[in-house]
């Protein structure tokens, strides 16, 4: 009679070990797509990073190769923003790129095919930020000579909307 009792015992001990192997798989199974999602964030970060980058290096090429000064803009049409037009909404995440930011290799005419599969192609803004002037010359001022700063910032995009990069720099610019 003993034998049968035990029968029921063996089976209970088996269900709950079951029952335990399979809590471990569900919590590794959890935890490799959430491993899966944390990696495929940080590709989007890392991409949206790389085209912000790019585009300031595009807006430096173009705005730095240029022979004369660049006369800022309203609008920001000639290329170049006046001094605290633009700064103060990027900063606070206001800036509408798509209508006033500029798109990369539009004045360079760098190739914007590596940023196909991104959700929009990198933009940027220059600003004026600051003069410099050569010498404590009067005429300095109307001769606009002397070292000129110019406040570059760039938007980049990853695959997905929400995956956004803003980065800014500082150029200067000589003019003798």
């Amino acid at each position: 009679m003993r034998s049968r009792n035990q029968q029921g015992a063996v089976l209970v001990s088996v269900m709950i070990y079951m029952l335990v192997l399979s809590m471990m798989g569900v919590s590794s199974m959890s935890g490799t797509a959430m491993e899966e999602r944390m990696a495929s964030n940080q590709w989007e970060h890392s991409r949206a990073f790389q085209a912000a980058e790019s585009a300031l290096i595009d807006a430096g090429q173009w705005f730095l190769f240029q022979p004369d000064l660049t006369e800022p803009s309203a609008n920001g049409s000639s290329g170049v923003w006046p001094r605290g037009a633009v700064s103060s909404a990027v900063a606070h995440g206001t800036f509408d790129w798509l209508s006033s930011g500029l798109v990369y290799g539009s004045k360079s005419g760098n190739s914007t095919s590596l940023f196909g599969d991104l959700y929009s192609p990198p933009r940027y803004v220059i600003e004026e930020a600051g003069f410099e002037p050569s010498d404590n010359d009067p005429d300095t001022l109307a001769k606009r000579t002397g070292v000129f700063y110019y406040s570059v910032s760039a938007l980049g995009s990853g695959r997905s909307e929400g995956s956004r990069s803003v980065l800014q720099t500082t150029l200067e610019k000589h003019n003798n």
